[in-house]
């Protein structure tokens, strides 16, 4: 019964994370909502709501909010000259492997890794730094490579902070230079989808874009 399931949401007061959030409490889903600041986290008043306060990049911070999870999200990305991909992801898997009921895990990458697309790669190397995108392809690697935690691995294009229209275009096809690009609601859509069914467990990775007309 989702009232009885937990879910960690990493990321959980981020843009994405926040319509993740939002759309799994409407769906009587218990958070547990992994925050780099409790103070700030509007849902602390919130009785589905556990607030845990760390650092994913620290691996007892991450045990501590992953323990008795059924399911973990990370809606993780680097910020401006900073790499925590690899490391919050590598923690993500190390803690979940651990646990006596393994949570099934939905991670969070980008298309143009994995060899998804040359052309995007590129251009979010010139965005965001050769760095910050070699981290995220090390943690892309990592979660693909995965063999002890069932999980999602989801690269989603284009994202925007538009509207959602609850709909969305998914395929593990390997190569999607030109999917349409999708707003963030309609991503956490998909993996509460993918919270709720097993259709896309443990595939190489999940392209996602706008939904096709």
């Amino acid at each position: 019964m989702n009232n009885e399931m937990i879910i960690t949401v990493f990321g959980a007061n981020g843009n994405l994370g926040s319509h993740f959030v939002n759309q799994a409490l409407e769906a009587g889903f218990r958070i547990k909502a992994f925050v780099r600041n409790a103070v700030s986290y509007k849902h602390t008043d919130n009785s589905n709501v556990e607030v845990v306060e760390g650092n994913a990049t620290v691996i007892g911070d991450v045990e501590k909010a992953v323990a008795n999870s059924d399911v973990v999200i990370s809606c993780i990305g680097n910020p401006k000259k900073v790499q925590i991909m690899y490391k919050s992801h590598d923690n993500i898997l190390n803690a979940a492997s651990k646990q006596t009921n393994i949570p099934k895990c939905i991670l969070i990458s980008s298309i143009g890794c994995g060899g998804t697309s040359w052309i995007v790669k590129q251009m979010l190397t010139l965005i965001g730094g050769k760095a910050s995108f070699a981290d995220y392809e090390k943690a892309d690697k990592r979660i693909s490579e995965e063999k002890s935690v069932p999980f999602v691995l989801v690269r989603p294009y284009a994202l925007t902070d538009k509207e959602g229209k609850e709909r969305y275009y998914a395929t593990k096809n390997q190569k999607g230079t030109f999917l349409k690009s999708i707003s963030r609601a309609d991503v956490a859509k998909f993996m509460l989808d993918a919270v709720k069914g097993a259709q896309w467990d443990g595939s190489p990775g999940v392209l996602l874009g706008g939904a096709k007309s």
